[in-house]
């Protein structure tokens, strides 16, 4: 197999984050006990998604040259994070049971395991909304449900496990959406928020007053300025620039007037002009290059753009270096399957970046709170 077909097999075989457009509560049942490891996805401590070292291929875009690097968990991190999945489940039900199943933890491995390098990783199960219930294949879907597990997961975390630790918070899609009604209503102006490390929630629509870094969804937490910035926002939906969201795109356009959505690069807090990406390989590709990721430094970058009432991260890919072409089309070809544009891609796209801001973060807030 070529580099180049490697670059096309990597990206089509990412699985989706997906988003729920619509739940209606009511569904009663009783609160799942965090006290039992079985109900946490990732824990620190234990062989799980979280905890297995990643591999991956950086391909050179002069000559195609590979330098294999893994990167390990830190068992000593000095922070924690606090991971909520994307739409994942693949259950016939409308909400999802408390199991581990394969797609709960090949997400866990493709967005968050990297930060595991850098703080202790959590990441609850939760009765999500289902594929099932997306598509309409399910009815009765529950949203205050799934957003009541992961409350109960948070408060389970506050009371047993982090001991004044600082404490990143990161989300995709549904589980943006969650952790945004948990920052308003639980840490936004209230003691919790001085262990707010940062809140990276993608794919998610947080909204901030025009013009401002707040006064959308949150008081208190402002958007992320600068790299060292502590108890700040890093959001976006990712689009590629020469196909913007379409009017009826789910993301990017904020609920009222005076509002506009949120667009952080973490690149551009880190002075890169490009995207430090780390793109997800499929198992086939896996068994070629023998890695589970696989970059290509220098080719993607990203800037946040408004168009008409829509602001996003406007992706490009560079027309020049070994497997740029392929790779441009088969961005071209996962955008052009939905009015989603990159959604799928969205942790992937600026994966390296979001570890080395938490990390500066980190030593910012440690420094802050010693």
């Amino acid at each position: 197999m070529t580099i180049r077909s490697t670059f096309g097999l990597s990206l089509l075989g990412l699985a989706s984050g997906l988003w729920l457009l619509g739940a209606a509560p009511g569904m009663a049942a009783n609160a799942p006990d965090y006290a039992d490891p079985a109900n946490w996805l990732c824990r620190p401590g234990r062989d799980d998604a979280c905890s297995r070292p990643l591999t991956s291929t950086v391909l050179s875009p002069a000559d195609g040259k590979q330098t294999k690097v893994t990167y390990g968990p830190d068992p000593a991190a000095p922070i924690d994070c606090f991971y909520v999945y994307p739409t994942v489940s693949q259950e016939p039900t409308a909400n999802a049971d408390m199991t581990a199943g394969p797609d709960e933890q090949r997400v866990a491995a493709q967005q968050f395991a990297r930060f595991a390098s850098i703080c202790r990783p959590y990441a609850p199960l939760y009765r999500q909304t289902t594929v099932a219930a997306m598509r309409g294949r399910a009815q009765g879907a529950d949203s205050d449900l799934a957003y009541a597990d992961v409350l109960t997961a948070w408060k389970s975390y506050l009371a047993h496990d982090n001991h004044g630790r600082g404490v990143v918070l990161i989300g995709h899609s549904q589980g943006s959406f969650h952790l945004i009604r948990l920052i308003a209503q639980e840490i936004d102006g209230k003691p919790s928020q001085n262990l707010l490390v940062s809140a990276i929630l993608l794919g998610g629509n947080v909204q901030v007053a025009t013009g401002s870094d707040a006064g959308g969804n949150f008081r208190h937490v402002p958007l992320c300025q600068q790299p060292d910035q502590t108890g700040c926002v890093i959001a976006y939906s990712s689009f590629l620039a020469d196909h913007p969201p379409r009017p009826d795109a789910p993301f990017g356009k904020a609920d009222s007037a005076g509002q506009a959505v949120a667009c952080v690069n973490p690149a551009q807090l880190l002075g890169h002009a490009v995207l430090n990406s780390e793109l997800r390989t499929t198992p086939r590709v896996e068994s070629v290059l023998g890695t589970t990721l696989v970059e290509n430094p220098g080719v993607i970058s990203g800037a946040c753009t408004r168009s008409g009432d829509r602001t996003f991260l406007a992706i490009s890919v560079k027309q020049t270096g070994v497997g740029a072409q392929v790779l441009s089309r088969a961005l071209a070809d996962l955008d052009s399957r939905a009015d989603w544009g990159l959604h799928a891609l969205d942790v992937s796209l600026t994966l390296g970046d979001l570890v080395e801001v938490v990390g500066r973060q980190s030593k910012a807030w440690l420094q802050a709170h010693r």
